[in-house]
């Protein structure tokens, strides 16, 4: 384990510069903070590149039950609390980052379903949305032009790790869109200008779910793309409702349909 006391050096500067998405982008790499965090990253094929760890972090190393999890081309850090605070997007940073590469993903075009967050702004709702993409079993994430980078630091805090476990895709000219479109998947869009309940559409198969900004809702663009749109009815009188649990409510729903086909194919 290396020391760093400097705050000029150049291991501190590049990680410094990775709170800004532009250089996130260029270098394509992102850091992850906090101790679960880190150990997701750890445990999942993403590469890491270097760990920090400030000194008191850095006293318990041998007990904190990840050191085995740490490849050998893997730099570690020892910083002193002060430097490890410079790096860190917290006000009260648990004193364990680590810099980890942006993983490409190709199409999958196999049976099952995408998750796709048109121009979201909320970090938290991306979050949340990537969260339940993982947990309802999607084959990715796709995210269009105008979306919140997907590795701000509260996106990605909001995604408790399902991160490294989700393919996230960003797809600024749709080109993704149309791949998967003609491989034989289903644009099914979330839009109030429409009669069609969403618990009747059908979500087996190739289906992309498309979900749109906290405000002006989908793009005109994917209306026009789209093979069914449709609305969750809402009895209680509500205008709308937040981005993420829409989201999340339609992804079950796919596995709710998914499971009562496999239990109907039994019968």
């Amino acid at each position: 384990m290396e020391s760093i006391s400097s705050r000029d050096n150049t291991v501190i500067k590049e990680a410094r510069k990775l709170k800004e998405r532009k250089h996130r982008e260029e270098r394509k790499q992102f850091l992850a903070e906090g101790l679960r965090f880190v150990s997701e990253a750890l445990e999942s094929d993403f590469e890491i590149s270097c760990l920090f760890l400030s000194e008191e972090m850095a006293e318990k190393w041998g007990s904190l039950g990840i050191e085995d999890k740490v490849e050998k081309s893997t730099r570690t850090y020892r910083l002193s609390d002060r430097l490890f605070r410079e790096i860190s997007f917290t006000e009260h940073p648990q004193g364990i980052a680590a810099v980890v590469g942006l993983k490409e993903r190709a199409a999958e075009k196999k049976e099952g379903f995408y998750i796709l967050a048109d121009r979201v702004q909320d970090p938290g709702n991306l979050g949340t949305i990537i969260r339940s993409a993982h947990a309802s079993g999607a084959l990715g994430v796709i995210i269009t032009k105008g979306t919140v980078d997907v590795y701000n630091d509260k996106v990605l805090r909001s995604t408790m790790g399902s991160i490294f476990h989700v393919p996230v895709i960003e797809d600024k000219d749709l080109c993704y869109l149309r791949e998967l479109r003609n491989g034989g998947f289903r644009l099914v869009v979330s839009s109030l200008d429409t009669d069609c309940d969403f618990f009747q559409a059908d979500l087996t198969g190739k289906v992309i779910i498309a979900v749109g900004n906290e405000g002006s809702g989908i793009s005109r663009e994917l209306l026009d793309m789209a093979d069914v749109r449709v609305k969750i009815p809402m009895p209680g009188g509500a205008e709308s409702l937040n981005v993420s649990a829409a989201a999340s409510i339609m992804m079950f729903e796919v596995v709710r349909q998914k499971i009562f086909k496999v239990d109907n194919g039994r019968k």
